[in-house]
């Protein structure tokens, strides 16, 4: 609780810095805090607490992920310091809606309650709305918060209705309370329970981009200011599937059949339409957005063979995905900014002419996504069968395989334009910073490759 507190201080009081009109101080400050969440909320670990009548438990899975999001974001904020070089106006605010909406993903990762869970969901999108529409003057920009804001809106509705309904059957929003209560039934639930609990279940889907509630990710990841995009494909997709597995384990499971067959749809949908959607792909961001979707599929392979080591598997999986994910927004900008604004994958092409260092770590990058060893994307995938075949789910886990070969495709369709000569190059100008972090992420992704790691939560 106290790191939500002190990053609660820390969104405010970056909004009064902004007063100074010094936008040096800005990710200095936003960074330094975050730092000091970081230690406040390591501090917690195997201690645990709760508040407000268990409606909020910081416990171990929850303070691992809220690790995870906080160094991701720190990241992002080192990022943000070229980024927002040429932003004149709005520049704390936009610090300040990314941190207001992080407080929502650490509510979405310790909730016990129901409404708990609606307050995280809702925390962490108003400031995403906002954060999509930052471009005032592009059309895409205020298309992408439009259409964020109303699909957005219509998810909490279903979110909302699930709650009430789920309320009227059981008479608790308290999750354990509500697994023994479907319990019960031995998994024939009153149809008012089933209704509820799926409409619960579609308002989370939502937030991760999971199929067939998916079709908001492109539109958003294309139209959003570049560093929002890295921000919702990261910390946001954490987020939602650390909410998601804990939703599933604290009230649920075992699953009713039909909600256990809904999730298996959600879960192919999401691996088909994810990797056949990217490989039609022109645009960069609207590749990455399809990717994510297929993303979330693995995951939620991981999410549902419910076992001691799923949320190992998870956190790791989102990790090191987010790890090689921000250093290809990093590199796409400064590709756009050499192309004059343009965001096509053939604007990639000639990288490796001038500068063969860059092509070399977007090659990193986009193999650790496609799942290829020795990177750290092979590992989470190879967690992630494992983990599934083990509890008997052989037929989707080869449907998965298939489909990661498929993904393949699409990251070297990437990697081809990069390593094609072009008679047209333009000068792509890195900072030393950005080099830094695009260095740093395509390291660790090879490090954690080789090294993977198994938390006790």
């Amino acid at each position: 609780m106290n790191a939500i507190i002190f990053t609660t201080i820390l969104g405010i009081v970056l909004l009064y810095l902004g007063l100074a009109h010094n936008k040096k101080i800005l990710a200095p400050a936003a960074i330094l805090g975050l730092l000091i969440t970081l230690v406040l909320s390591i501090k917690d670990w195997n201690i645990g607490s709760d508040y407000f009548h268990d409606m909020v438990i910081f416990d171990n899975f929850s303070i691992a992920f809220n690790v995870s999001m906080i160094i991701i974001t720190i990241l992002i904020f080192l990022f943000g310091i070229d980024y927002y070089k040429r932003m004149e106006h709005h520049v704390a605010e936009q610090y300040s809606l990314m941190i207001f909406a992080l407080i929502g993903a650490f509510l979405m990762t310790s909730f016990s309650n129901l409404i708990m869970l609606f307050l995280g969901i809702e925390i962490l999108s108003i400031p995403l709305y906002i954060l999509a529409g930052g471009k005032k003057s592009s059309y895409r920009s205020n298309e992408a918060s439009f259409k964020y804001f109303m699909l957005g809106s219509f998810a909490t509705a279903f979110f909302l209705f699930g709650i009430a309904l789920v309320y009227g059957a059981s008479a608790t929003f308290y999750l354990p309370e509500i697994k023994v209560y479907i319990s019960q039934f031995n998994g024939n639930l009153p149809p008012m329970l089933l209704i509820g609990l799926l409409f619960i279940l579609i308002g989370v889907a939502f937030k991760v981009a999971a199929a067939p509630f998916h079709f908001w990710s492109p539109d958003v990841y294309e139209g959003s200011p570049t560093l929002v995009t890295a921000f919702m494909a990261t910390v946001v997709k954490t987020a939602g599937f650390a909410a998601f597995f804990r939703l599933l384990g604290m009230g649920l499971l075992p699953l009713p059949v039909p909600l256990e067959k809904a999730l298996w749809v959600m879960t192919g949908l999401s691996l088909l339409i994810g990797n056949i959607g990217a490989m039609k792909q022109g645009n960069f961001k609207r590749l990455l957005a399809y990717s994510s979707i297929a993303h979330s599929g693995f995951l939620m392979l991981a999410m549902l063979s419910q076992h001691g080591s799923s949320v190992s598997v998870l956190l790791y999986y989102t990790f090191v995905y987010s790890l090689a994910t921000i250093p290809l927004f990093i590199i796409f900008i400064l590709v756009k900014r050499a192309s004059n604004g343009e965001e096509q994958i053939a604007d990639f092409r000639g990288l490796y002419q001038q500068k063969p260092w860059l092509a070399v770590f977007i090659t990193i990058l986009l193999v650790s996504l496609a799942g290829i060893p020795p990177t750290a994307g092979f590992m989470a995938k190879y967690q992630v069968f494992v983990l599934s075949i083990s509890h008997g789910y052989l037929g989707i886990s080869i449907f998965a395989i298939l489909m990661a070969i498929v993904g393949v495709y699409y990251y070297f369709y990437v990697v081809r334009e990069v390593f094609t000569e072009s008679d047209h190059l333009e000068t792509i100008v890195v900072t030393k910073l950005n080099a830094a972090l695009i260095i740093a992420c395509g390291l660790a992704v090879i490090v954690f490759g080789i090294f993977t790691w198994n938390l006790p939560i």
